[in-house]
């Protein structure tokens, strides 16, 4: 419950993002099948995650992290009664489950994902 799995860092520029963490840190960026603009990096074997990067256009925090929830509804009325925003509706991602962002009382985007 709340674990984090997954982080997006957003760019300006992905092929300059994208060469530089596979240059800094050895990521492989792949293009998503799913969404325009977000490469999906894998960050390399063993314990760990693996993240994403993509254009700032959809988001402008720097970086996002996701957390795995059991109940994606429950989750977002749990954010909403601790004072957090829960104002970004849920999308499905096919072989991956139901996703949303959520914001803390700071205003801190999170991304929920409950797996399909």
């Amino acid at each position: 419950m709340g674990r984090i799995i997954h982080v997006e860092l957003t760019a300006t520029d992905l092929d300059l993002a994208a060469t530089f963490y596979a240059e800094a840190f050895g990521w492989q960026a792949t293009p998503s099948p799913f969404v325009d603009g977000y490469l999906v990096a894998e960050t390399g074997a063993g314990a760990g995650i693996d993240g994403a990067i993509m254009k700032r256009d959809y988001q402008d925090q720097p970086a996002i992290i996701w957390l795995q929830v059991d109940n994606l509804d429950a989750t977002r009325a749990a954010v909403s009664a601790a004072s957090g925003t829960a104002d970004h509706e849920p999308q499905e991602i096919p072989g991956v489950g139901r996703v949303a962002y959520v914001r803390d009382p700071e205003g801190v985007l999170l991304g929920l994902r409950q797996p399909a």
